[in-house]
C-alpha cells in the first residue's frame, strides 16, 4: 500500500488504511511505537495495554472533524 505523507503542525504523518486499522484493532488516539531501523526502514507496531496518561486529550486532534481540517498536499 503506498501512501502520502502529509504535513501535521510541524510534524508529518501518515494515514492508516481502513483495513490494517480493522485488522489490528488500532482506532484514532491509540498509541504505537515508531522505530526506524537499522535498514531504513519505518516501523510502527501497536501498544497493547498502553492507556495514556490523559485519554480525553491524547484523542484531540484525532477525530475525523480535524482530518477534515488538515491541509492536503
Amino acid at each position: 500500500m503506498s501512501v502520502k505523507v502529509c504535513k501535521h503542525g510541524n510534524s508529518l504523518s501518515i494515514r492508516i488504511g481502513a483495513q490494517i486499522a480493522r485488522t489490528t484493532g488500532l482506532r484514532a488516539g491509540d498509541l504505537v511505537s515508531v522505530r526506524l531501523l537499522d535498514s531504513g526502514d519505518i516501523r510502527v507496531r501497536p501498544l497493547a495495554g498502553v492507556v495514556p496518561a490523559d485519554p480525553a486529550s491524547d484523542r484531540e486532534g484525532c477525530a475525523p472533524e480535524a482530518a477534515k481540517q488538515e491541509q492536503q498536499w
